[in-house]
């Protein structure tokens, strides 16, 4: 996964479905500072016990959410919010359907993206009766994407919101209720999933490093990283020349890449015409000390504007901008 574009008006959501980064996570952030105050072991111990009790409450009342249409029914067995990010499992199961929940192909000769029957073709949210696909620009909404599980008949809806993507934008709550209207290729009826959905990770570490890097024209901010048991969520403003068409690498102090959920990018939500972008991953190992984003731009064919070169494995053939990589140290 890439977050890159052409055009500076546009906000680019990066595909979940494709990795970019292998991803340790942490736990151990109790004694760093949280919105400028320091966590006591006693503090951390507190709000970890409490976020664990509420986050169980709401695992069990999501498990018994499912809904049946035709045959074919569909169940919620995982829902997590950590102030960062929802991630909701479901699990098909019944009769009917052909293939798997997710993905599909293109067919050659319509040129049309074909699915299975039984997977998902669309997916409308509302947060608390609030629909998440308002009128307006891409850039203020949350944003909305679906992935394979661990099998066939599983499938990962991650949600976003956006509010590091520059200006005033709210953050999701800490408690509301997700409804998901899912429609099924080949399946009359929606299935409708009423969903509700606490901040289950506590209080998280949120460093403000605000750390900058120069390079022809071109400089990169890590504004802020917010981190979870979890995930971990980072924000980077860019500005100057080809502030737009930068990709992200992150690593940790060993040199694995972390992985990846979800990542876009905007010059929409202020009058600078910075460019802002969200990264999220997965949550930092206990045995990680460091991360390290490291910027560059994928090489393009020649005489094209979409389509990247790549080596003999079909790897993305990438120029690195080490004179801007930013280095945190977590613990």
């Amino acid at each position: 996964m890439m977050l890159n574009g052409k055009n500076t008006k546009k906000t680019y959501q990066g595909d979940p479905m494709k990795k970019i980064c292998k991803v340790m996570s942490t736990a151990a952030f109790a004694a760093m500072l949280v919105g400028g105050t320091a966590l006591s072991h006693a503090d951390a111990a507190a709000e970890k016990t409490s976020a664990s009790s509420n986050s169980a409450q709401i695992m069990a009342a999501a498990s018994a959410i499912s809904v049946t249409q035709s045959g074919i029914t569909l169940r919620v067995t995982k829902a997590v919010y950590d102030g960062n990010h929802v991630s909701i499992t479901i699990q098909r199961s019944g009769k009917g359907y052909t293939g798997g929940i997710t993905g599909g192909k293109l067919d050659s000769k319509t040129n049309e993206y074909v699915r299975e029957k039984g997977s998902i073709r669309d997916m409308s949210v509302l947060i608390d009766g609030k629909s998440i696909h308002g009128s307006g620009s891409l850039s203020q909404r949350p944003s909305l994407s679906w992935k394979a599980g661990a099998d066939l008949n599983t499938a990962i809806i991650t949600l976003t919101d956006a509010s590091q993507l520059g200006g005033n934008i709210k953050a999701f709550p800490d408690k509301f209720k997700l409804t998901a209207t899912v429609n099924l290729e080949g399946v009359g009826k929606p299935f409708t999933l009423d969903i509700p959905l606490q901040n289950g990770a506590g209080k998280p570490v949120v460093l403000k490093p605000n750390i900058t890097k120069k390079s022809n024209g071109l400089s990169m901010t890590l504004n802020k990283a917010t981190i979870t048991s979890t995930s971990t969520r980072l924000q980077l403003i860019l500005k100057g020349s080809d502030k737009n068409s930068i990709s992200f690498d992150v690593v940790d102090h060993q040199g694995k890449q972390l992985n990846m959920i979800s990542g876009r990018g905007t010059d929409e939500n202020n009058k600078k015409g910075d460019y802002y972008y969200d990264i999220l991953l997965d949550g930092l190992g206990k045995n990680v000390n460091s991360f390290t984003i490291k910027p560059f731009k994928p090489e393009l064919k020649d005489g094209a504007s979409d389509q990247y070169k790549v080596d003999s494995k079909g790897n993305i053939i990438k120029q690195y901008m080490k004179d801007i990589e930013i280095r945190v140290l977590v613990k």
